[in-house]
């Protein structure tokens, strides 16, 4: 790169260069936002996925796709190549900027081939400590689990409900949607004045219960069925009938 900018043609270019010299049968992980600018036979190929680093700014419903956490593949890898890459070199930020334009081009150049080879005889070392690092994880994961008494196939299930939701089409607002929304409501306020109308009954019932009650010397507790064919009572009623029809005569 000789030039300001992202330069996404380069990315482009070693994309096409790196499945010219893989099987067609192989899928690759990409860090980085899907654009329309690979033919389909090469995006069949491709998962994609965002930078941890980056993930975290985009709403939940990217992240349960697209973050390399939550995306079965991607493993512990955060995507931050460029990032380790530039750290690497930022030693030569103060002695490059005072250089001339080939030397600056030169030593990025060797001090890259001196990183390739570098990483490339400790790639066995950066293997094992990777694997070590996801055996450790997977089983403080698996022993939280296990503590919450929690069942990973039901922790799956919830999970997989959970993407569906959020990544299902959000409704369309159509002409008519507002006069559906309003005719909702009324029908709504229609049922409301209906239950109040029988709530009302009922407390009415509930008050001539309790007169009734009140007429026969029981309390409000007193279970009925116990005092069916109770004598006491039949005696009441009928003096109260008896006093009822003096008064009236009078």
């Amino acid at each position: 790169m000789t030039s300001a900018g992202e330069k996404k043609h380069y990315a482009l270019a070693l994309i096409k260069k790196l499945f010219d010299n893989l099987p067609t049968d192989m899928t690759v992980g990409l860090f980085c936002l899907k654009y329309r600018l690979l033919n389909d036979a090469v995006l069949c190929h491709i998962t994609f996925a965002i930078s941890v680093f980056h993930a975290y700014g985009h709403q939940w419903g990217c992240q349960i796709i697209y973050h390399p956490r939550k995306f079965e593949g991607f493993g512990l890898s955060d995507g931050e190549g460029c990032e380790h890459l530039w750290s690497a070199l930022k030693h030569l930020i103060a002695l490059l900027h005072v250089s001339g334009f080939h030397q600056r081009l030169f030593v990025l150049n060797t001090q890259v081939q001196h990183l390739d080879e570098k990483n490339l005889s400790l790639y066995g070392n950066w293997l094992i400590q990777g694997w070590n690092n996801c055996i450790k994880k997977k089983s403080t994961a698996m022993q939280a689990l296990r503590e919450l008494s929690v069942d990973e196939i039901c922790v799956r299930q919830e999970w997989q409900s959970q993407v569906e939701y959020q990544t299902k089409p959000l409704p369309r607002r159509l002409k008519t949607n507002n006069d559906k929304e309003i005719s909702k409501i009324l029908s709504l306020e229609k049922s409301l004045l209906e239950i109040d109308g029988v709530l009302r009954c009922m407390e009415m019932q509930l008050y001539t219960l309790s007169r009734w009650k009140t007429r026969l010397g029981i309390s409000q507790h007193t279970c009925l069925e116990q005092l069916r064919c109770n004598i006491y009572l039949q005696v009441r009623l009928d003096a109260q009938a008896l006093k009822t029809c003096i008064c009236e005569r009078l």
